[in-house]
């Protein structure tokens, strides 16, 4: 049980350095504290999305249309920043990991109906 529970920390630990890099990137991109909460709250959220990507087969598809219609565009009217090339670069980066995580579940699911 201990090793669970400091494996799940080492997971938080991780996935919170990502989303600071991410804010990091953003203070520089869009200039101040505000763009840097801003793409923080935004990389968040789509970490969030990621629970999406575990439906088999459709996870990844279901996941972009979820950040790239409804997140992004909310976050974007909250905080009042716009698009650029770094939001556009955590929509990508965030999906790729959807899809790996896509192809996982659909092959368990496939191992699973074939036995």
């Amino acid at each position: 049980m201990a090793k669970v529970r400091e494996r799940a920390r080492s997971v938080y630990y991780a996935d919170l350095t990502s989303h600071v890099f991410w804010a990091a990137l953003g203070y520089f991109v869009y200039r101040g504290l505000d763009g840097a909460l801003a793409v923080f709250i935004l990389s968040y959220l789509y970490s969030l999305c990621l629970l999406l990507a575990l439906i088999p087969f459709v996870g990844a598809l279901i996941q972009y249309l979820v950040m790239d219609r409804l997140v992004g565009p909310w976050v974007f009217s909250l905080t009042g920043i716009g698009p650029s090339w770094l939001t556009a670069l955590l929509l990508w980066v965030k999906l790729a990991e959807g899809a790996f995580l896509t192809f996982l579940t659909s092959a368990a699911a496939l191992l699973a109906l074939r036995s």
